[in-house]
């Protein structure tokens, strides 16, 4: 019998079925109330590497998370171990949508690296730890335990995709209020903060638990991909995404949705990584993107997940990967998919990356597996 929340077990946890009708006052205090996040807390600080101005936060409890998924040489383990979202064994939850089949849903983290505390944050541009804040969510991509963006109908990709971008309006129109405690004015969004998207799949990089989901989290503090992001476009004159669709050879395209186009990066740091990128450069978030976007998005990343569970394990490799959202000034809006196909080592760790194949190779093999498909 296929796994899965019972929509019983749901309406338990249910807090609220549309994260939009919720004021920043009342997800402060869900996050706050939540009984079980206590004993995780992360530590509430961060400090900044000087080479580079990369943030570090600190979080000894996310140590104490329980890893279930599968261990290297024991597949049939992780598919024998009761999973506990599908036991209703999680945090309250904020939305909820139905799909075709069972329903996508965003809930508290248990394991938070960013909490909504109430000290007044400080820079953390010295040796001392500053101050750092937050709330930290997650997306079920489906109820259905073995259902993922690989293996779902494209029209309940759709719906998942607009309850993520719904959950990143809510963040960014509210970060004032969420993150320092005083409301925009006069209608006013004031960005107060950074919106964080990002899915992890694998215990390589990263995913604790094999029911598909993504991590979405707004924090007082600005990751240095973004940072890198606003630095090119005042370098270059130009957004990222814009930049990228000029000058990547078409070769090296794998396939054109028409609002959205995905690729190889000419500068492939590890092999198969892909890019999708919206053409209309002007958007910065999810939630700015028409119907046509949304759903060219949606197909663009059950493709690039599709060829990245396809092809690891063909080249011997266990299924791990990363899914990260570059938004904001400077980036455009764009995605990077990345499998976990090569090891970092010593010149990586030096700013020198070796890549283990030909990035005309790696699209040539991804449109194959898609042309399979």
């Amino acid at each position: 019998m296929a796994k899965e929340l019972p929509r019983h077990l749901l309406d338990a946890l249910l807090q609220a079925r549309d994260i939009g009708d919720l004021s920043p006052g009342e997800l402060i205090e869900y996050f706050r109330h939540e009984p079980d996040i206590s004993s995780f807390l992360p530590d509430g600080t961060f400090t900044t590497d000087p080479r580079n101005g990369d943030r570090i936060l600190f979080n000894a409890a996310r140590a104490r998370r329980p890893q279930d998924n599968q261990p290297a040489g024991a597949s049939q383990l992780a598919e024998e171990k009761p999973c506990i979202i599908c036991q209703g064994q999680t945090t309250g939850v904020v939305d909820v949508a139905e799909l075709s089949q069972g329903f996508t849903f965003i809930n508290k983290n248990l394991f938070p690296v960013l909490f909504p505390f109430a000290h007044k944050q400080t820079a953390g541009n010295s040796s001392d730890a500053g101050k750092v804040s937050g709330l930290h969510f997650l997306q079920w991509t489906s109820s259905l335990h073995d259902k993922d963006w690989h293996n779902m109908p494209a029209a309940d990709l759709i719906i998942v995709m607009e309850r993520l971008a719904a959950l990143e309006r809510k963040l960014i129109l509210d970060s004032a209020g969420l993150l320092t405690g005083h409301e925009a004015q006069d209608g006013e969004a004031q960005v107060a903060g950074s919106v964080l998207i990002t899915k992890n799949y694998g215990r390589l990089v990263g995913g604790s638990l094999i029911h598909g989901h993504q991590q979405i989290a707004l924090s007082s503090i600005t990751p240095r991909r973004f940072v890198d992001n606003r630095r090119f476009e005042l370098s270059q004159g130009e957004r990222f995404s814009s930049y990228i669709q000029r000058t990547n050879p078409k070769g090296l395209t794998i396939k054109d949705y028409g609002p959205v186009v995905l690729l190889v990066p000419y500068f492939m740091r590890r092999p198969f990584d892909m890019m999708l990128l919206l053409k209309n450069v002007s958007r910065r978030y999810l939630h700015q993107m028409d119907s046509a976007e949304i759903g060219a998005v949606a197909e663009g990343w059950r493709d690039a997940i599709h060829t990245m569970r396809a092809i690891m394990p063909a080249i011997g490799r266990e299924t791990a990967y990363n899914v990260l959202t570059n938004s904001g000034p400077g980036a455009g809006l764009y995605f990077e998919f990345l499998p976990y196909t090569q090891e970092f080592g010593g010149f990586e760790q030096l700013g020198l990356l070796i890549c283990q194949a030909d990035p005309h190779e790696a699209a040539g093999l991804i449109r194959e597996v898609l042309a399979a498909t």
